[in-house]
């Protein structure tokens, strides 16, 4: 039988025909073979549906033509797999779409769960730097459950060897965003593109197009002319065999290439020409794509009883934005042009997002479909607020001696700021509400955690609180508390001289000239001056007393005597007793106003009315937390200033006393100043404070809102001192200037639009400033729930001694001898 079918093939058809059952066998192998490869697609889509992402991506305020097809470009390798790989589980497509869910405009691309996390990330990144990515898991484009719903697909109207238009003058997308903003209340809208890689074999089957051209002018004969052909071929091959077999020359006729060529050149008319060309430009121009676009409207299920007339108007409406934004594929006619395709079940098919068979595409040509758009202004769509920069190698990412801060926008890994540098001090200035509390509140815990002596200042309050609540009470042993809330608070003597008196007053004497700087003079300050240092002579001195030794002369006696010094403390007090009532009332009264207005309150009077401090500055800064709660609520504007600076003074006082001890056993500490600008009123330069902490290991950070706060001396200061800066979302005025700080990485558009929790860093590290990054607060720690317990054994540790001081008794007393002198 074998060589009776080599001999007379004509007889094969009869052989076939005397075996039926071998239709039913090939008829059943068709059958299993559409049914697995079936089954097979299936199990591939499973695959990328599980664990799918999306990727939101905001676009920059400026687009450039090139990012998008240098973005698809990247993802051919990103998506393209080993030939076995390809075999068993496809290659796997992304979903680029636009959704629109009322008037809001969302872009995002679907990422398949086998697609390595961050590959596509870093190709969005890539191509637009300056875009925002924020990466969540897959859902459906529009909700399942909805009302109305229409939609379709848009197919190639010739064969796909001609390509569409890719070369325009204005953004491509125009029509298409601007049919989007139709979209109303209650509706939704989705135009879905799915793209994968093509086949070599795809790509093969393009190229023979091409080669076809040439006989085809118009691209390659369609499936039924295709058909017709094979069948006539069929039905002339066995005569044409007869005939080479008994005539004695060749029965087909050979005609040089070069002269077919040249006849079909002949005959062939300019359009067919220049579409031909076409052809070899897309089947020669790499990489190719296998895309479908698909588009559905929807709107959600009316809650109101059934009515048919609502229902056929909001049927029309949908038919009507579904042909509108249909009709956006027009800005693609060229050679090819997109036509509509019915398309079922719209809403589950483009959240299905399954890719079986699509249409050959370039590079440039799905770049003009799946894109940022390029137009500044674009109804509905909310636009990246700042580029993401990714963070210098060189940045420390956390261990021992580290702070971390938070972590980079590019890279999501920890970026932090060694100890040692931390020492040349941190600026950070930021709005209300961006973040500044939360990164304050983790570099804090951090630092307390390490047993860094750490010193708090927060004229808010919710910050304290906020740590509070956070430790464990096993921390309670080394913290003290002043707060108006905290029973027994810490409480310290600003006159205890520590060893200077002279550095505490003028410390002292300088906060009071500075706050109250409008109304303070000479005089006030002179007076303030000789008083406090006349108090400071003898033991247990308090700021309470001030006001019995200036309006009681029997009082004041016990601190004068023995002053002969006539340019001095002796000198003043000569002159003072000898000027008459009513101009001594004069001269004291501007300083008693303003002290008796701090020292009313009875908070401020059990934080510096004692005799002797509860808690040792110096153990504080070796180790210790203090937390200093001072609601400018709560205490008043000018009180919480006063307090507040107070401390920093005796912080200070306790950082130059370090001075006896070797640097190298001096042990790091931070003073974390909270609206810094009520607290830096310490006499003297801040930039020469700030200067010289560094050698003292005490490390300062300030935070601030604007810097329109700070006065201009303090502010160039800070800018010159404060090495490493943190920057929040700042007004347009403040991110011009402090720009000059992240140029070129970051501008002042980048400055004024951070999003919420994102903050610009430019970082001293090994005494080098590096360039500016972004990155994004870690969120708070998990609450413990032991503030009550931290309190309550701080305050038995603080308890006092209910005795009163004498130099107390003697005040009381003198002020009574007064009231019974008024009354007589």
């Amino acid at each position: 039988m074998n060589a009776d079918i080599l001999t007379n093939p004509g007889e094969v058809w009869q052989w076939i025909v005397a075996r039926p059952w071998l239709g039913f066998i090939a008829a059943a192998a068709i059958v299993a073979a559409v049914f697995g490869h079936d089954r097979l697609l299936a199990w591939r889509h499973q695959r990328y549906a599980a664990g799918a992402r999306w990727l939101t991506i905001a676009a920059p305020p400026e687009v450039t033509p090139e990012s998008a097809p240098a973005f698809w470009t990247t993802l051919v390798g990103v998506l393209t797999p080993s030939v076995w790989r390809r075999r068993v589980y496809g290659i796997p497509h992304v979903g680029w779409e636009y959704t629109w869910t009322g008037r809001a405009l969302t872009i995002r691309v679907w990422v398949p769960g086998t697609v390595p996390p961050g590959a596509v990330e870093a190709a969005v990144r890539a191509a637009w730097p300056a875009a925002t990515l924020t990466t969540a898991d897959a859902a459906a484009p529009i909700p399942s459950r909805v009302g109305e719903q229409v939609g379709g697909a848009h197919w190639p109207q010739s064969t796909d060897a001609l390509p569409l238009r890719t070369e325009h003058d204005a953004d491509p997308l125009r029509a298409l965003l601007s049919a989007g903003a139709e979209v109303r209340h209650r509706e939704h809208a989705v135009v879905q593109i799915l793209a994968r890689p093509a086949t070599a074999r795809r790509v093969r089957a393009a190229r023979r197009a091409a080669a076809t051209s040439a006989t085809h002018p118009h691209g390659r004969p369609d499936v039924a002319a295709r058909a017709v052909s094979g069948i006539a071929r069929l039905a002339i091959e066995p005569v044409l065999w007869i005939l080479e077999v008994f005539t004695p020359g060749p029965s087909r006729p050979r005609t040089p290439a070069h002269a077919g060529t040249a006849a079909r050149s002949a005959d062939r008319d300019p359009v067919a020409t220049a579409d031909a060309r076409t052809v070899v430009d897309k089947a020669v121009r790499v990489p190719h794509y296998e895309i479908a676009v698909r588009f559905a409207v929807a709107a959600d299920a009316d809650k109101s009883p059934p009515d048919k007339q609502r229902a056929k108007q909001i049927r029309e409406r949908l038919v009507g934005l579904r042909h509108t934004i249909a009709s956006a594929a027009a800005a693609y006619t060229g050679p090819n042009r997109l036509r509509r395709m019915k398309m079922p079940a719209p809403v589950a098919t483009v959240a299905g997002r399954r890719l079986r068979r699509g249409f050959l595409a370039t590079v440039p040509e799905l770049a003009a479909l799946a894109a940022l758009p390029q137009d500044l202004a674009v109804p509905g769509l909310d636009r990246a607020r700042a580029k993401a920069v990714p963070a210098p190698v060189a940045v420390p990412s956390g261990g021992r001696g580290v702070k971390v801060i938070g972590r980079s926008q590019i890279g999501h890994h920890s970026v932090g700021l060694n100890v040692t540098d931390a020492r040349q001090h941190i600026h950070v200035v930021g709005k209300t509400g961006v973040g500044k509390s939360t990164l304050l509140l983790n570099m804090i815990l951090g630092d307390i955690r390490a047993g860094r002596g750490t010193v708090v200042i927060d004229p808010r309050g919710d910050l304290v609180t906020d740590i509070l609540d956070r430790l464990p009470a096993s921390y309670a042993k080394k913290i003290v508390i002043i707060d108006p809330d905290q029973e027994n608070p810490g409480c310290f003597n600003p006159l205890d001289d520590n060893g200077d008196p002279h550095l505490a007053v003028d410390n002292l004497v300088g906060i009071f000239a500075k706050i109250f700087q409008g109304q303070w003079g000479p005089r006030m300050d002179d007076t303030m001056r000789v008083a406090c240092l006349t108090l400071m002579r003898h033991a247990k001195p308090t700021l309470s007393l001030v006001p019995s030794l200036l309006q009681d002369k029997e009082f004041r006696a016990r601190f004068t005597h023995g002053l002969n010094d006539p340019d001095g403390l002796g000198g003043f007090w000569v002159w003072y007793d000898g000027i008459n009532e009513q101009f001594r009332g004069q001269v004291i009264a501007p300083v008693l106003a303003r002290l008796r207005a701090f020292l009313l309150r009875d908070f401020v009077k059990n934080v510096i009315g004692q005799a002797h401090s509860s808690f040792d500055m110096g153990k504080i800064l070796d180790g210790g937390v203090l937390l200093c709660r001072l609601p400018k609520g709560i205490l008043g504007e000018e009180t919480s200033r006063i307090l507040g600076s107070l401390i920093v003074a005796r912080v200070w006082q306790a950082a130059i006393a370090r001075a006896s001890i070797p640097e190298d056993q001096r042990k790091d500490a931070t003073m974390f100043v909270d609206e810094c600008q009520n607290f830096l009123t310490l006499p003297g330069s801040v930039g020469d404070m700030l200067a010289e902490a560094r050698g003292f290991r005490l490390g300062l950070v300030l935070a601030h809102q604007d810097l329109a706060q700070l006065p201009k001396d303090v502010a160039a200061a800070v800018s010159a001192n404060a090495r490493s800066k943190l920057y929040f979302n700042v007004d347009p005025a403040d991110a011009r200037e402090l720009s000059r700080h992240t140029k070129p990485e970051l501008d002042e558009h980048d400055l004024a639009h951070l999003d919420v929790y994102t903050a610009a860093a430019r970082l001293l590290v090994g005494n080098r400033e590096l360039p500016a990054f972004t990155f994004t607060t870690n969120p708070p720690a998990e609450i413990v729930g032991e503030a009550t317990a931290i309190r309550q054994e701080v305050a038995a540790a603080h308890s006092r001694d209910t005795e009163e001081p004498p130099m107390e008794r003697l005040a009381r007393t003198a002020m009574k001898r007064r009231m019974e002198a008024r009354e007589r």
